[in-house]
């Protein structure tokens, strides 16, 4: 306290006469700030992007027109801490053709240095696939592009990270499932 027991204007400026707000508004705006950075204080420091891959595909059935496969996707979280999924969505490609796309809705976790797998099931056509994925079918390993985006939940409210990888990832046919011109 000064000697004629006021408080330091270092602390509280008065506000009079050198273009500082009075000392409500400074109160106020005081106060606003210190709540927009308690706010800010549980958002994620440097939030690194999770990884989208291709564990595995399983082709579950397949006819005439068409099948099923189930592809086993990867997503790791290379973060400190947990993250909370809300949304995947996938466009799957196999040597540039174009199989299907595929979105799963439903809220997972992401544990911190862990990978998640979700089971996307996804509904082909043999003209989409064309030959060289036929190719591949056969040969137990598709080339892959996976493209979309990975929706996450963060303090400030959802963040979508779009993604695309490609790679090689192992195929295999659940029991009962013939593709068409292999024999087996």
């Amino acid at each position: 306290m000064s000697r004629n027991g006021s408080v330091p204007s270092v602390i509280f400026p008065p506000g009079r006469g050198r273009g500082r707000p009075s000392g409500r508004r400074w109160m106020r705006r005081r106060v606003a700030a210190t709540a927009l950075l308690a706010g800010c204080a549980g958002l994620p420091v440097g939030l690194e992007n999770p990884d989208v891959h291709l564990e595995r595909a399983a082709v579950r059935g397949v006819g005439l027109t068409g099948g099923t496969m189930d592809l086993i996707v990867g997503v790791y979280n290379p973060n400190h801490f947990d993250l909370a999924g809300t949304r995947l969505q996938v466009g799957f490609d196999v040597e540039q053709s174009h199989v299907g796309d595929v979105t799963y809705d439903s809220k997972f976790q992401m544990q911190q240095g862990d990978t998640t797998a979700l089971t996307l099931p996804l509904q082909f056509t043999w003209s989409g696939l064309a030959d060289a994925a036929r190719t591949a079918l056969r040969s137990g390993e598709l080339p892959y592009t996976l493209k979309g985006q990975l929706s996450v939940e963060t303090p400030v409210g959802e963040q979508t990270i779009p993604f695309t990888r490609e790679g090689r990832a192992p195929l295999s046919r659940v029991a009962g499932a013939v593709v068409p011109g292999t024999g087996q």
